[in-house]
C-alpha cells in the first residue's frame, strides 16, 4: 500500500470517528436538555398544581430563572410551559413520584426513546397529541425509525398518519408469523391520499398509475417512511405468459417487497386472487433469500368490510385492502420533481440485475 493511499485511508477513518463523536455529543446534549425539562415539569406539577398557578406564572418564573444566566433561550415562558406538558404527558400515571431522589430514576426508566428525539420535535408532538400518550409515542417512534426532520413530522401529523396506520383490513396476523404480522400491519394505512400535479381520468387505472409514478416523491411520502420505488408494470413471465403487476416497492427496514394493485372502482373478491398471483411471482422471481415474504396491498375506491374480510380469509398470502383518493395539488417548486431521481437512489442495483437475469 502506497504512502498516499495509507494517508487517505487514515483521513477517512478519522472523519468517521469524528462524526461518531459529534453524534454522541448531540445525543448527550439532547438527553441533558430533556432531563432538565423533565425535572422542571415534575417540580411545577408537584409544587405548583393548577390551582396554585397565578396569572402570568410562567412569565414570572421565566424572568426569575433567566437572571444571571447568559443566553437563556431555553428558559422562555413557552419552553417552561412545554416542560410541564412534557412531564404530564409521559409520566408514570400508576406511580406518581413525590420523592425528589426518585425523579432521575423515573426519567431513565420511561424515557429511553424520548431522549432520542429533539426538543423541537417534542413540542410539535405535544401540541398535536392533545394528551394522547399512545399517539405521542407513535410519532416519537416514527421519528426515531425514519430520522424524520421536524418538517416531515409536521407533514405526517397533518396527514393524520397515526389515525390511518395499522387500520387497514388485512390478514397479516394469520398469514405472517408473530411479530412479523404486527410489524407488517403497521406499514399499511386504511386510506391513502395521493397528491397529483395533474388532472387524470378517475376511471382509468393505467392513467392513475402513471400519474403516481410521475409524482413519485409525493407517492413515497404518502406510503410512509422507508419505502423505495422498484417499478411500474414490471414484467414477470409465468408458464410462457407475461404478466404486469401495477406497482412494486421495497421496504428497507423490514426487507420485503410491497406489491400494489390499484383499482379504479370498488373492491371485488377476484382482486385477491390476482394480487396473490403477482405476489407469488415476485417471491419466486425477484425476492432474494434474505428478504421477508412479499406483502400485497389492494387500493380501491371503496369496499364492503364484510366482503373484504371473507375474501382475505381464503388466502394465505399476506395482503391488505385500503381506500384511496386523488387530490390535485400543484408543486410548490418544480425542483421537487427534478430531484425525484436522486431521491430514489436507495434501491440496490443488484436487485435489478437479478430481475434482468430471470426475465
Amino acid at each position: 500500500m502506497s504512502e498516499n493511499t495509507s494517508y487517505t485511508n487514515w483521513i477517512s477513518d478519522l472523519k468517521k470517528r469524528y462524526r461518531a463523536i459529534q453524534i454522541k455529543a448531540a445525543v448527550a446534549v439532547n438527553s441533558a436538555v430533556l432531563e432538565f425539562y423533565w425535572s422542571l415539569g415534575h417540580d411545577i406539577s408537584l409544587l405548583y398544581p393548577g390551582k396554585k398557578r397565578k396569572i402570568r406564572f410562567f412569565e414570572s418564573l421565566s424572568k426569575d430563572l433567566c437572571l444571571g444566566i447568559p443566553n437563556p433561550s431555553g428558559l422562555s415562558p413557552s419552553n417552561i410551559k412545554y416542560s410541564l406538558f412534557f412531564y404530564e404527558l409521559y409520566r408514570n400515571r400508576q406511580a406518581m413520584i413525590e420523592d425528589e431522589t426518585k425523579v432521575q430514576s423515573v426519567f431513565e426508566d420511561i424515557t429511553g426513546d424520548l431522549i432520542r428525539v429533539p426538543w423541537g420535535h417534542h413540542i410539535l408532538i405535544i401540541d398535536k397529541s392533545k394528551g394522547d400518550r399512545s399517539k405521542a409515542m407513535f410519532y416519537v417512534h416514527k421519528v426515531i425509525e425514519n430520522n424524520w426532520s421536524r418538517n416531515y413530522l409536521q407533514i405526517a401529523i397533518s396527514e393524520n398518519l397515526y389515525e390511518k396506520s395499522g387500520k387497514a383490513i388485512t390478514n397479516f396476523n394469520d398469514a405472517l408469523p408473530s411479530p412479523s404480522g404486527y410489524l407488517a400491519k403497521e406499514l399499511i394505512k386504511n386510506e391513502y391520499s395521493f397528491a397529483l400535479t395533474e388532472t387524470v381520468d378517475d376511471n382509468n387505472e393505467r392513467e392513475i398509475e402513471t400519474a403516481l409514478i410521475r409524482n413519485i416523491t409525493r407517492t413515497l411520502t404518502e406510503l410512509g417512511g422507508g419505502f423505495a420505488y422498484v417499478g411500474h408494470q414490471v414484467r414477470v413471465s409465468v408458464g410462457g405468459e407475461d404478466f404486469w403487476p401495477d406497482l412494486i416497492f421495497y421496504h428497507l427496514k423490514s426487507r420485503r417487497y410491497l406489491c400494489i394493485e390499484l383499482k379504479a372502482g370498488g373492491f371485488k373478491p377476484e382482486h385477491v386472487g390476482q394480487l396473490g398471483f403477482y405476489m407469488t411471482a415476485i417471491d419466486r422471481q425477484i425476492k432474494n433469500e434474505w428478504d421477508a415474504p412479499t406483502i400485497g396491498l389492494l387500493l380501491c375506491r371503496n369496499g364492503n368490510r364484510t366482503v373484504i374480510e371473507y375474501a382475505l380469509n381464503i388466502t394465505n398470502k399476506p395482503m391488505g385492502v385500503a381506500k384511496y383518493k386523488l387530490v390535485q395539488k400543484p408543486p410548490r417548486d418544480l425542483s421537487e420533481i427534478n430531484k425525484t431521481v436522486s431521491k430514489l437512489g436507495l434501491i440496490v442495483d443488484e436487485t435489478f440485475d437479478q430481475i434482468a437475469k430471470k426475465l
